[in-house]
């Protein structure tokens, strides 16, 4: 696996180093067959063998030899993307033994056309990636595998097989999409809200934090216009941050805030009313590392022995953070007054260090997400209250630019959102902790999203999950980069099931204003001044009722940036900057560089909870008059309605009054009232305790 490659022995190194000297010289070999073609009905495997002499290619495929450490079999997948629908074709190699490694990358047409897939493993005796016909399209594809530790003594064997896609195409969703609305911090507070997170505690008020401001807003129902700003913070947390991370316990209403320090501490404290006094923690765990910190809590696992409560607070907190590669993990269980030592989650040889938010689920399953692992994206997951940890992978994933993000349902079921390696806003549902995935597509695709960053999710019901995320239309990796000539505009994107991950409506959740014009760059401190303004993710979580908020930092504000005003351009001096002329293009140079605090908040439709769904409006209402009462019908669509309320009018369609109000699920009503000789107007919507639907269609009716 090409990211440890410098962890081999030198003295492994050194006989592999020979090894490749002395078979540079041997005429170079390629897969035996070379080729092979097939289709969505082939039931016999295409196989082939390795015969090149091998060795070891310390930056995997970017530095390997063709014939002599790497080779290619070339794959002509026959027929249409309609013909593979619900398949794809698994590619596999193995060999003998652990000790050996080999990587796969598939390129569509040729090695230097895009990348479908790749797998990287260590200490395994194979590699599977796929080629997804609905997502990759058909024709040829080239696997290339590269030799990364390994020589013609334990040669690989491969196999393509059809096999039933884990990716489903973008279901077509019926529901009505929800309504929000953003929430800007009022100057001079949120003014360097770069990288925020979120918390709604118990009486409904949300915490913003970044930098080293904690603030809490308070909404008004009455009034979706109305929001108060103000500044909580505490002490402790105000004096100095490497990395600020903000958490609410759902289950108790408890906020965390947490500042990191370079000595692999962090400065914590907590609040248990709002804000208006905060408790000073230990706010780390010994042995806890110096970046991308996080924190997350939930129910214990129960009959973990040793690792449950301690005190009065119910639940387990966990705080994680990484070092160079290895990420730990350290659980509190005293409310997060204290932490245990921390413990690894993975090692080199399977993830990257960097992770996303810890999540917990109501069986107490502890889940943090990892946007490389295996060369793909996944979590890790434990089920003894953070002491062990099981690393799973989303099939056919590819290794992303920034966190990915899970949300738990209220039956354990995980959404799992991320940006794919290719930019796309991918999600997969898990009913099983991650052994199993289904319902694997891109939810950007009815918005032409081709490009993602900062995947944040959050659940409610089992079938019910919000995904934001920013996006943008334009393709190009260089949106993720560096270069500050990129035209790509993002918005923030709100997708929302409400069928278990098999539809997702999504939908522009900034219209109007750009969060971003220009590159987002995501490599970190690598990025060049003016790429990084808006740092490396944003918050999702929902309120008492299952309503989304999401935190993001705003990039663009003035009118100009708003508005798409070409009115700036790249300095020519040496050291870099903006000219302030125009360069004929819109682009990062014309972006702000802002990153105001700000907030979408759903204000409307159903939410994630079904208990405070206002009813679905009945449909196809129609009149009829039988001597001497009218009768009316109607379709009911609605799952939640307490009563029907019907109404009537005599002089047109405006000038309605209450006639009658009938029971749950019913679908008809006679009017005996009804006077002769009349025109009649009637109407019908549905009515539960969260309030009334849309009324029906008008229906009209004389009777003689």
């Amino acid at each position: 696996m090409s990211s440890v490659s410098s962890l081999a022995p030198i003295s492994s190194r050194l006989i592999i180093s020979f090894l490749l000297s002395a078979l540079v010289a041997l005429p170079l070999a390629a897969a035996q067959p070379a080729t092979g073609n097939i289709d969505s009905t082939t039931t016999t495997p295409i196989t082939w063998v390795g015969t090149s002499p091998g060795g070891s290619s310390a930056q995997a495929e970017t530095t390997c030899v063709e014939g002599v450490n790497c080779e290619t079999f070339t794959i002509t997948v026959n027929g249409t993307v309609n013909d593979w629908a619900g398949k794809a074709a698994s590619v596999r190699i193995n060999w003998l033994l652990p000790a050996t490694d080999y990587d796969i990358y598939i390129h569509q047409g040729s090695l230097t056309g895009p990348e479908s897939d790749h797998s990287g493993d260590g200490l395994t005796t194979s590699e599977d990636a796929l080629i997804v016909p609905s997502r990759d399209g058909v024709g040829t594809f080239v696997v290339h595998v590269v030799y990364f530790a390994a020589t013609a003594a334990d040669q690989y064997h491969g196999t393509i097989d059809v096999v039933p896609s884990p990716f489903v195409d973008p279901g077509i969703a019926t529901a009505d999409a929800p309504s929000y609305r953003n929430y800007a911090a009022p100057a001079p507070l949120g003014k360097d809200a770069g990288e925020p997170s979120i918390g709604i505690s118990k009486s409904g008020k949300a915490f913003f934090l970044a930098g080293l401001e904690t603030l809490r807003i308070t909404f008004d129902d009455n009034d979706p216009n109305a929001a108060t700003w103000v500044d909580k913070s505490a002490l402790n947390t105000s004096i100095e941050s490497f990395d600020p991370i903000l958490f609410t316990d759902p289950g108790t209403g408890r906020t965390f805030v947490s500042q990191l320090l370079p000595t692999k501490m962090s400065l914590m404290s907590f609040t248990d009313d709002d804000g208006e006094t905060w408790t000073p923690s230990q706010g780390s765990g010994l042995n806890s590392g110096v970046d991308h910190q996080t924190i997350g809590g939930g129910p214990f696992k129960p009959g973990i022995t040793g690792r449950g409560p301690l005190g009065s607070y119910p639940n387990a907190i966990y705080y994680a953070s990484q070092d160079d590669g290895l990420a730990s993990i350290a659980l509190s269980q005293d409310g997060g007054q204290t932490f245990g030592v921390a413990v690894p989650m993975w090692n080199l040889l399977q993830c990257g260090g960097l992770h996303g938010h810890i999540k917990v689920a109501p069986d107490g399953t502890v889940y943090v997400p990892n946007k490389s692992c295996f060369s793909g994206q996944g979590f890790a997951v434990s089920e003894d209250n953070g002491l062990t940890w099981n690393l799973r992978t989303v099939p056919g994933s590819i290794s992303g630019d920034t966190d990915p993000s899970i949300g738990i349902a209220t039956d354990g079921t995980v959404y799992f959102g991320f940006s794919n390696g290719g930019g796309k806003a991918m999600m997969a549902v898990t009913h099983d902790r991650g052994l199993t995935w289904q319902n694997i597509q891109d939810v950007g695709i009815s918005q032409g999203i081709n490009n993602t960053v900062f995947a944040q999710v959050t659940a409610g019901d089992s079938d019910r999950a919000a995904f934001f995320f920013l996006g943008s239309k334009t393709a190009g990796a260089s949106g993720l980069s560096t270069d500050r000539t990129f035209e790509g505009v993002w918005h923030g994107y709100m997708a929302t099931t409400f069928d278990g991950g098999r539809s997702w409506v999504t939908q522009n959740a900034t219209p109007g204003d750009p969060v971003q014009r220009g590159v987002i760059c995501t490599e970190g401190t690598g990025c060049p001044s003016g790429t990084r303004n808006l740092l490396d993710f944003n918050d999702l979580q929902i309120d008492a009722k299952g309503r989304p908020h999401a935190a993001f930092a705003d990039g663009c504000i003035t009118a100009n940036c708003i508005n798409g005003v070409d009115w700036n351009g790249a300095s020519t001096s040496p050291t870099g900057g903006t000219s302030g002329v125009p360069d004929g293009k819109v682009n990062g140079y014309d972006n702000d560089l802002t990153k105001r605090a700000t907030i979408v908040r759903q204000i409307g439709g159903k939410t994630l909870y079904a208990k405070y769904d206002i009813p679905e409006a009945p449909t196809y209402l129609q009149a009829s008059y039988a001597k001497p009462n009218v009768k009316l019908t109607w379709l009911d669509h609605s799952k939640s309605e307490q009563q029907f309320v019907i109404e009537r009018s005599t002089n047109d369609e405006s000038h309605f009054a209450t006639l009658a109000t009938v029971g749950v699920n019913a679908t008809s009503y006679t009017d005996t009232t009804a006077q002769k000789k009349t025109i009649y107007f009637y109407r019908v919507r549905a009515v539960n305790a969260n309030g009334a639907s849309g009324w029906s269609n008008s229906a009209r009716v004389y009777t003689k």
